[in-house]
């Protein structure tokens, strides 16, 4: 006989698990599930149909009615769609919205590339993607500090509202022509975005803003931005092409455990900035015999990628509000060695000047409502 306490437990609801956006919808090598739906002209389009010749970008956005953080990306990925293009990409948007708002935001705004309207939620549930948190806020009894504050990062600051239940995560797949996921970026709140010039920056590619050459007794160093112009809640890239000289190695992660200053970018303090984890390109072993010991370099050109964002924030907003653009400063911080020495630490001085675009308030166009 099963106790009677036992018998109480399994009849309680099971506690909620938290959000963790990275395990949601397909994850890569996966095939996404096709589709049906009516883009922004009233044609109907499905997977194969957005297919550029190497794959497509498929974007998740929340709204284009009453989202300004989704209103401002897809107006920013328009600016890049012929760099998506030029590398074999087809591009597609998808939100819950219905087709005449859809229709009305893309005529507004000039989109060109496919805007289709999952009104009814069916694909955005069949991705695994669908943001519950609106619907469990609207409908939570008492006070749950733990959901309250994944609404704050999820859904608003202002709270849940009904006319955002069915609305999905944002964030982009990078499927191949098989439909399978090649790459997937989702952000951890809901005012950030990555641009899609940084995402091809993710992709191996480069950037249409001029670069700046430096030179050290140890190497050369080409810095990039992956976008001349940011809003808040962006993520963007800069870029370090570096070139060590001849028979000089500067070192890679994992040479820090025998003291060695691994190369990096060190992001100035900046209270509007924040800098995410640098990203390192695979390494080689450096076999320095007379210590006999093996450590991690770099001695061929390679490219170190490092991932900001433009605090979203209300107060940063705030405090950004009428300033055309920001600077961002920082280090590029390395040792060198060569196969006899080893060089005194090097810390060059790199800035660059952000322009600063606004964030899409507008309301939807009346005729579409």
């Amino acid at each position: 006989m099963i106790p009677f306490l036992a018998v109480i437990l399994c009849a309680q609801e099971a506690p909620r698990q938290k959000i963790d956006v990275a395990k949601l919808g397909p994850q890569v090598g996966e095939k996404v599930p096709d589709f049906d739906l009516k883009d922004q002209n009233g044609a109907a389009r499905n997977l194969e149909s957005i297919m550029g010749p190497k794959g497509a970008m498929i974007v998740f956005v929340r709204s284009a009615d009453w989202c300004p953080y989704c209103k401002t990306q897809l107006v920013e990925l328009q600016s890049q769609l012929k760099e998506m293009q030029a590398r074999g990409l087809g591009v597609a948007s998808i939100s819950y919205d219905a087709p005449p708002l859809i229709a009305a935001f893309a005529k507004q705004r000039g989109i060109t590339y496919p805007m289709l309207s999952d009104f009814g939620s069916a694909t955005i549930k069949r991705y695994g993607i669908l943001n519950p948190l609106p619907e469990l806020a609207l409908n939570a009894k008492g006070d749950d500090p733990e959901l309250k504050a994944e609404v704050a990062k999820y859904v608003s600051g202002f709270g849940a509202r009904k006319e955002q239940i069915g609305m999905a995560f944002p964030g982009a797949f990078f499927v191949d022509r098989q439909g399978r996921v090649t790459s997937r970026f989702f952000e951890e709140a809901y005012v950030e975005r990555n641009t899609a010039a940084s995402l091809l920056v993710k992709l191996g590619g480069g950037t249409s803003v001029a670069g700046t050459k430096t030179s050290t007794n140890h190497l050369d160093a080409t810095s990039y931005i992956s976008d001349a112009s940011v809003a808040a809640g962006n993520h963007f890239s800069v870029m370090l092409d570096v070139v060590p000289h001849a028979r000089i190695h500067v070192y890679a992660p994992g040479a820090e455990v025998r003291g060695y200053r691994v190369i990096a970018f060190k992001l100035d303090e900046n209270p509007r900035v924040r800098a995410l984890p640098m990203r390192y390109p695979a390494s080689e072993i450096y076999d320095f015999k007379p210590l006999k010991e093996k450590v991690n370099v770099y001695q061929k050109p390679f490219r170190l990628t490092q991932d900001l964002v433009l605090d979203g924030s209300a107060a940063s907003q705030e405090a950004l509000r009428g300033k055309a653009s920001i600077t961002v400063t920082g280090t590029l911080q390395y040792q060198a060695c060569d196969d006899k020495q080893c060089y005194n630490p090097v810390s060059l001085p790199l800035s660059w000047d952000v322009k600063l675009r606004a964030i899409l308030r507008d309301p939807a166009p009346a005729a579409a409502r």
